[in-house]
């Protein structure tokens, strides 16, 4: 196997006819020493209506407070602020991007190398760059786009996070499962999947896969972590089959290992896919991995910051993607984000998500305690029979509990999605049924619960309520829970 990466190969029909922007591909020159631009009908700074951004911190939260005690303030203005209000650039707030770009080489060990340089393909390195984007969301969706066209497939890994399936349809490609198990993506599944593609009657009509979605950390829905080794087996499987992965990280530094045994700028994270393609690079190359991030679950959900990396050709599709579309993400929220970053600097930052972390895993650990008592196995709530089984989550905000339903015809282990979308709704408690996440609305008697959000004395209220749902579907079915 060559150790260079095609990527034009990969690229989708309509990332190629794309024509650039004509006003944001001149952008750059606008920079040139001298130059006199006509150029941008960018509205003129003066008329913004702003002086000033304050931004007050919890006097509790990392680097929130000064000696005293007061709540620290910051403050965007001048420069900065007419940047965070003014057309800016598609990548991103410049120094935003620099700052991510210099956090995220460092967390992952991937050296940065940039398009053209004399590192770009020596030694199997490949040039990468970094887009900011409306939340990873808005980022996933653009490169889709950049690579699948219509009647291409994705491998998704089941179940597969709601969000990205129906971006997958609209393409009109093709989102085809691959198995999990307590890690996640199985890698024996997957490597069946692909060498029998072309032999496999459901899957021999269909084209050759070209890339593989996965969400290694705390996945959403499943909850399941990926451990290095699991990475290294999936990884060696893309490299053999030259496709693409697409790593979905939202939970990243919201894992629960290690926390309190170390500092948080010490305490060791599972390598990334992203990192893990530095290892062996000069056989296999690297720019297989297209990495997301976000903000989100981090440092809120509202400021829709996210941020993708990856080989340049896939981060160049989302720009060029961008440039037309929705222009730039949003100034001030990338101000915002960018004056508490550079308040905390990358120690604070990671003293933050820790603190996030601490603040999730109680949560999850008072969560499973009532889950365990209320639907597991020594109950003594109901028929007191064990209706639920999950993989506990080592990150992330879900329980993904398996219920024991009544069988059906079409479903021997039962199916969810009626009894959670109606019945356990008119009983007064909400969750998600699998059949969400699962490719082509499968049948599924998972459920998907978030213990993030829920006030604490309504979980086992909550809980009750679900399995006496569970236990009416066995009532009415004539049955009894074995």
């Amino acid at each position: 196997m060559s150790k260079h990466v095609d990527h034009a190969a990969f690229l989708s029909e309509a990332t190629r006819i794309r024509p650039p922007s004509s006003i944001r591909s001149l952008f750059p020159a606008e920079l040139i020493p001298g130059m006199v631009s006509f150029l941008a009908g960018k509205p003129n700074d003066t008329t913004f209506p702003l002086q000033e951004i304050s931004l007050t911190f919890k006097p509790a939260a990392v680097g929130g407070s000064e000696p005293d005690g007061k709540p620290v303030s910051l403050s965007i203005g001048g420069d900065d602020l007419v940047a965070a209000l003014q057309y800016g650039p598609t990548a991103g707030n410049a120094k935003l991007v620099k700052w991510l770009t210099d956090f995220v080489s460092e967390q992952h060990r991937k050296p940065i190398i940039a398009k053209g340089s004399e590192l770009d393909g020596k030694d199997g390195q490949s040039a990468w760059s970094l887009s900011v984007g409306n939340g990873s969301q808005d980022l996933l969706g653009k490169a889709f786009e950049a690579v699948l066209d219509a009647g291409d497939t994705a491998l998704v890994e089941e179940p597969a996070y709601s969000g990205i399936l129906p971006q997958i349809f609209m393409l009109k490609a093709t989102a085809w499962p691959v198995g999990s198990d307590a890690e996640g993506l199985y890698p024996k599944q997957l490597r069946s999947t692909l060498e029998g593609w072309t032999t496999n009657p459901r899957t021999a009509s269909l084209k050759f896969p070209k890339i593989v979605y996965t969400t290694p950390t705390g996945a959403n829905p499943s909850g399941t972590t990926a451990s290095e080794q699991r990475k290294r087996e999936i990884l060696q499987v893309i490299r053999e089959f030259n496709i693409l992965l697409f790593e979905d990280d939202p939970y990243y530094y919201l894992s629960f290992v290690g926390l309190g045994e170390d500092t948080p700028q010490t305490r060791k994270r599972s390598l990334s896919y992203w990192a893990l393609e530095e290892e062996n690079r000069t056989e296999w190359g690297t720019g297989r991995v297209v990495r997301f991030d976000s903000m989100s679950k981090i440092m809120s959900a509202g400021l829709r910051i996210g941020f993708a990396t990856g080989p340049c050709a896939v981060i160049d599709a989302i720009f060029g993607h961008t440039a037309v579309s929705n222009l730039q993400p949003a100034g001030p929220t990338q101000a915002i984000a960018l004056a508490l970053l550079q308040h905390w600097g990358r120690d604070g930052f990671l003293q933050h998500a820790d603190k996030v972390a601490t603040f999730y895993q109680h949560r999850r650990d008072n969560f499973e305690a009532a889950v365990t008592r209320i639907l597991g196995a020594g109950s003594k709530e109901g028929t007191g029979k064990q209706i639920a089984a999950w993989v506990r989550p080592v990150a992330g905000m879900f329980l993904w509990l398996k219920l024991r339903l009544p069988p059906t015809a079409e479903s021997p282990e039962g199916d969810s999605f009626a009894l959670i979308s109606e019945k356990a709704r008119a009983n007064l408690v909400l969750a998600l049924p699998g059949a969400s996440f699962i490719p082509g609305n499968g049948t599924s008697c998972y459920v998907r619960t978030s213990f993030s959000l829920v006030p604490e004395d309504q979980i086992e209220l909550g809980l009750r309520r679900l399995r006496q749902t569970v236990e009416q579907a066995w009532e009415e079915a004539g049955l009894q829970i074995p």
